[in-house]
C-alpha cells in the first residue's frame, strides 16, 4: 500500500493534472451555462447532448496521449525494468502504477464537477450521468492509453500510436463503421451494428450517456428497444460490466506486452 501512495504522490504533482482540471471547469461551465445564459441557445441544440459530445471528443484525446506518453516515456528510459527488479509482483507493479493514474484522474474531474455544478444550473441527473460518462471513458482510455504506451516503447511512437487511435476509434468510427456495414447483407446489419457498439467502449459510452441525457430516439426506432434498456438499472449493470471487462482485457495486453507472460515471484 506505501508504492501505492508514493505513487499517488507522484501522480498529484504532476502539473499536467490541474491543466486538466482547469480545462474541464471551464467546458463544464461554458457549455452548461449555455442554456441558462441565453435560453434562445438552448431551442436549437441540448446543452446535456453538447456536453456528452464535447467531452467524448476530447476526454479521449487527452487520456491517451497522456497516458501513453506516460508509459512510452517509462519504456524508454527503462525505468520499468528497473522496478521489475524488486521483489514484488510484476502485474501488481502495472497494476497500482494504472490505479494511481486512474484514480488521480477521477478525483481531478470529480473536482471539475463540483465547481461546475455550484456554477451551472443543471438537474441532479445531467450531472451525474455525464460525471459517470467521463469516469467511464477515463477508465477505457486509461487501459487502452498503457497498452499503447507499452507498445509504442518511445515517448513520440507512443504518442502518434494514441493519436491515430483517437482518430480511428473517436473521429472516424462512424464513418468506418457504415462503410462496413453497407458491405453486410441488410437482415445482418443491425446485428452488425449491435455487436460493434460493444467493442469500442468509447462509442459504448456515448450512446449509453446520450440515450440517457437526451433521448432514446435520436438513434431512431431501429434501436429503440435496446438504447430503452441500456438507460434502466440492467442496462448500465451491464454496460459498466463490459466496459470494466474490456479494460481489465487490455490490461492484461499491457501486462503480455512488458513482461511476455513472465512471472516474478
Amino acid at each position: 500500500m506505501s508504492l501505492w501512495r508514493m505513487e499517488w504522490a507522484r501522480n498529484l504533482r504532476q502539473r499536467e493534472n490541474y491543466a486538466f482540471l482547469l480545462t474541464w471547469v471551464l467546458t463544464l461551465v461554458l457549455l452548461g451555462g449555455l442554456g441558462q445564459a441565453l435560453p434562445v441557445a438552448a431551442n436549437y441544440t441540448n446543452v446535456g447532448s453538447t456536453l456528452v459530445t464535447v467531452l467524448g471528443l476530447l476526454l479521449p484525446l487527452f487520456m491517451l496521449l497522456t497516458t501513453s506518453l506516460h508509459w512510452g516515456q517509462e519504456r524508454e528510459s527503462r525505468r520499468l525494468n528497473l522496478l521489475s527488479t524488486f521483489s514484488y509482483p510484476k502485474w501488481k507493479l502495472l497494476f497500482i502504477r494504472f490505479s494511481s493514474f486512474l484514480v488521480t484522474q477521477i478525483f481531478i474531474l470529480l473536482l471539475a464537477f463540483l465547481i461546475a455544478s455550484l456554477v451551472v444550473d443543471q438537474s441532479f441527473k445531467t450531472w451525474g450521468t455525464l460525471l459517470a460518462y467521463a469516469v467511464g471513458l477515463t477508465v477505457y482510455a486509461t487501459a487502452l492509453g498503457t497498452l499503447l504506451g507499452l507498445l509504442g516503447r518511445t515517448r513520440i511512437r507512443s504518442i502518434l500510436l494514441a493519436f491515430l487511435t483517437w482518430v480511428v476509434l473517436v473521429l472516424l468510427w462512424p464513418t468506418i463503421l457504415v462503410t462496413i456495414i453497407s458491405w453486410i447483407p441488410y437482415g445482418m446489419q443491425v446485428n452488425a451494428m449491435t455487436v460493434a457498439l460493444f467493442i469500442n467502449g468509447f462509442e459504448l459510452m456515448r450512446v449509453w450517456a446520450s440515450a440517457t441525457v437526451a433521448s432514446t430516439d435520436v438513434f431512431g426506432d431501429v434501436y429503440l428497444d435496446l438504447l430503452s434498456w441500456m438507460s434502466r438499472p440492467s442496462g448500465y449493470a451491464v454496460v459498466w460490466m463490459i466496459l470494466i471487462a474490456t479494460s481489465g482485457v487490455l490490461l492484461w495486453l499491457a501486462s503480455m506486452v512488458v513482461y511476455g507472460g513472465r512471472r516474478h515471484d
